[in-house]
């Protein structure tokens, strides 16, 4: 009778909890072992999800480099690649598929450097030139964004770029990188303001000047463009859906 209460005693005292905390160790190694599993899982399905927006071209180049952010920021650009394309392919009689591709890159590119939206930037592009490289205004504006040569090279200048004459404004990306900083400075003058820095952006910032002094205000009559603008880039909105990203308020 003593020895099965001894041997009761050490099984209570030593082997039970002996045997518990190997059960805790052996679940612990477990659990471990699962999450583990589970972060690989969700890590290889989270790129495999982003990757089928891009193609299957990329995924090795993508997967070997995938970081969130990186990755996030590819999203961003291919779904203004998207959305940049589907405006311009409604234009196939102005804007051939070569321009296409090397417009829909620049817009998103200078969009992203700048702030602006691309989308905004493809109705600018609408309403000065309909996508037309070769376009001339009466006034001497060429290109895309109908940049006037003194413009050109006064922007060109200031951002480093070999000016050698009018002719490069029909240059697609010098014209569009020329215009889109035009613009940037504009709307860094006016404080975000698009109805004047679009106004100026057409008349000149003189011509606003001479406008306000002589008014008070930027009177309905003069605003013509800017409204002209304001009612594409509210037309693509409504047919592509608003973007996630930054819009700008015109």
């Amino acid at each position: 009778m003593r020895n099965w209460l001894l041997k009761s005693v050490l099984r209570r005292r030593f082997l039970m909890p002996l045997g518990v905390a190997l059960a805790l160790i052996w679940l612990s190694i477990g659990v471990t072992q699962m999450h583990q599993e589970e972060d690989q899982w969700v890590s290889s399905s989270s790129t495999h999800d982003i990757l089928l927006l891009e193609g299957s071209k990329s995924t090795s180049r993508l997967v070997a480099d995938w970081q969130p952010t990186g990755v996030l920021f590819e999203v961003e650009r291919l779904v203004l690649f998207e959305r940049i394309d589907r405006i311009l392919s409604r234009y196939p009689r102005f804007i051939g598929p070569e321009d296409r591709k090397r417009l829909v890159e620049m817009l998103v590119l200078e969009g992203q450097r700048t702030g602006i939206d691309p989308v905004f930037l493809a109705a600018l592009i609408r309403v000065e030139s309909a996508f037309s490289r070769q376009a001339v205004s009466c006034k001497g504006a060429r290109g895309l964004m109908q940049v006037m040569p003194a413009t050109g090279e006064e922007v060109a200048r200031k951002l480093g770029i070999e000016w050698s004459g009018p002719h490069q404004l029909h240059d697609l990306e010098v014209n569009v990188r020329l215009g889109v900083s035009y613009l940037d400075c504009l709307l860094d003058y006016y404080e975000g303001n698009y109805k004047f820095a679009l106004t100026a952006y057409n008349r000149g910032p003189g011509n606003v000047r001479h406008i306000v002094r002589r008014h008070g205000f930027l009177k309905r009559e003069y605003t013509g463009y800017f409204r002209r603008i304001q009612s594409f880039y509210r037309g693509y909105l409504r047919t592509l859906g608003p973007h996630p990203g930054s819009i700008p308020q015109v």
